[in-house]
């Protein structure tokens, strides 16, 4: 017997475009999914955000991803993913999203690695500040993703996606490396110093999308120009606030609310 049943979007692109959006950026998405009935969920369900929605892509015939979550009592969960061969490509990216922005944030691109370095070289040519929080697919191909590393402003991993790109010599290096382990919490590498931050107390109802909050949380504290221990902080505030409610968006933090979660206390020091 299930308890309790949602429906919901999610996905690295939507779930940090909703995030950023509450946290007081101008946001826009790019993202790809079908015109069958869970595209069309997917658009009903994206009105109540408040990003920029030109650069959703939907097209005629195409399937749209989906997802069956089975969240266990603990808020671990299982993922059932069905990939409907909606994958951006090259000829439909739209590049002039690259004319409008300073950040760039990229999620998985479902394996497309040949498309993200040409997207990352574009974006250094407009001198715009990239972050990249690569998914399993992407790390298939680690030894071509590798070279891009040293041109991203921050890189964002899990413990597991850590330990598989493996060590990185001084020039492979991105500015600022964060690696996060759920309730471990996360650590962070720059050259202003190494840092821990342990995660925050709370409910855990479902853990779908923290590692999202979390990065919502670190990449606006970047581009708001906070230090590198408060947008830690804001990051873990975040994917604290996601995890006590069910679905990726339920919990995302509002502007308004980062105060308060500066005021909560977090241990967070200094590692070799």
């Amino acid at each position: 017997e299930v308890d309790e049943l949602l429906w919901s979007t999610g996905g690295g692109g939507t779930n940090t475009a909703a995030g950023f959006t509450r946290l007081g950026l101008q946001t826009a998405c790019v993202a790809r999914f079908g015109d069958d009935v869970f595209g069309k969920f997917v658009l009903d369900d994206l009105e109540r955000e408040n990003f920029e929605k030109k650069y959703l892509i939907q097209k005629k015939g195409d399937h749209t991803d989906y997802s069956t979550i089975l969240v266990n009592p603990d808020g671990s969960r299982i993922i059932l993913v069905y990939r409907g061969k909606t994958r951006i490509e090259e000829d439909i990216f739209p590049w002039q999203a690259l004319e409008e922005t300073k950040y760039l944030y990229i999620a998985s691109l479902e394996g497309n690695v040949d498309l993200l370095i040409k997207v990352v070289n574009k974006a250094v040519e407009k001198e715009i500040k990239i972050v990249l929080n690569p998914g399993h697919r992407e790390l298939r191909d680690k030894e071509k993703l590798r070279m891009i590393f040293p041109r991203l402003k921050a890189l964002i991993l899990n413990r597991e996606e850590a330990e598989e790109v493996g060590s990185l010599s001084e020039e492979l290096k991105p500015e600022i490396i964060v690696v996060t382990n759920g309730r471990q919490g996360a650590k962070l590498y720059s050259p202003l110093g190494n840092l821990f931050a342990e995660a925050f107390a709370g409910p855990v109802v479902d853990e779908t999308g923290a590692g999202d909050a979390f990065s919502v949380g670190f990449v606006a504290g970047l581009i708001k120009g906070l230090p590198l221990d408060k947008c830690l902080k804001l990051g873990m505030a975040n994917g604290a606030s996601v995890v006590s409610k069910l679905g990726a968006k339920t919990a995302l933090l509002y502007e308004q609310e980062v105060e308060d979660s500066f005021k909560r206390n977090l241990k967070i020091e200094q590692i070799i």
